[in-house]
């Protein structure tokens, strides 16, 4: 059995639900994954924005999932009194959360590679949208780019955050033994790293690997990384334990 990854101690920054998949590819390649997530994830208790986007599922309303969380927080609600009209168009970031879809028994127009926003936005049934309204199921906060393009290209767009992020507290081992590597898949688990773990000299020092060079930039121009900065072809688990392999010679 081949082990690229024997004896390497890799930093997985997933919330915590969505760690188990990363992890089994790592140790299958024999590494030791660290589960260390810097997000938690947690339902908006307030469905009235959900509630709105139910009530007025009209031709020819489509909605948007920009992650596996903003369907498993807002289908229970969504679907709890029909299944979603045949008219609506459903679209989806990345394969992770077509599939979470998919389980739903609903079929989504899905980002090409590298499975990100700037991806969905090249699909051709989003280029014509003048007057058609989009409701972006999503988290709180997060990027804008998909509200304000579609707003530029004439759309409606209605921001439906179902979901909150917050910071965990680290657990103690984390200061004992730094990491060969370390994996991000997102800005706000980035920086929720280097809060976390502002008084470990060894973290600007250990390589890094994400899922796109706007996230490789932020690390290097914003916060200051030392390391080298290797960027994955998408946040799908396999591009990333690839990445892994790729470079844990050089670690």
């Amino acid at each position: 059995m081949l082990t690229p990854l024997r004896n390497k101690k890799i930093l997985i920054t997933r919330p915590a639900h969505q760690a188990d998949s990363l992890c089994a590819l790592i140790q299958q390649a024999g590494g030791q994954p660290q589960r260390f997530p810097t997000l938690i994830i947690s339902e908006i208790a307030d469905k009235t924005e959900l509630l709105n986007c139910r009530n007025h599922l009209q031709p020819p309303t489509s909605l948007i999932f920009t992650s596996g969380n903003a369907v498993e927080k807002s289908l229970p609600t969504l679907l709890e009194v029909a299944p979603l009209p045949s008219f609506v168009q459903v679209f989806a970031i990345g394969k992770a959360t077509t599939h979470a879809l998919q389980y739903w028994g609903i079929a989504a127009h899905c980002a090409p590679p590298p499975y990100n926003s700037e991806a969905l936005l090249t699909l051709p049934n989003l280029q014509n949208v003048v007057g058609i309204p989009f409701y972006l199921i999503k988290g709180e906060g997060g990027r804008t780019l998909l509200a304000d393009t579609l707003k530029q290209r004439g759309a409606w767009v209605y921001p439906v955050p179902v979901y909150r992020r917050s910071l965990p507290d680290p657990p103690n081992w984390i200061y004992q033994e730094p990491p060969d590597l370390i994996t991000v898949t997102s800005q706000e688990g980035l920086t929720n790293l280097v809060t976390l773990l502002a008084s470990s000299s060894w973290l600007l020092h250990t390589p890094l690997i994400v899922i796109s060079d706007r996230l490789r930039n932020y690390a290097q121009t914003q916060l200051g990384w030392q390391a080298p900065v290797y960027t994955a072809l998408s946040a799908e688990d396999e591009s990333i334990v690839a990445t892994l392999i790729t470079h844990a010679l050089t670690v």
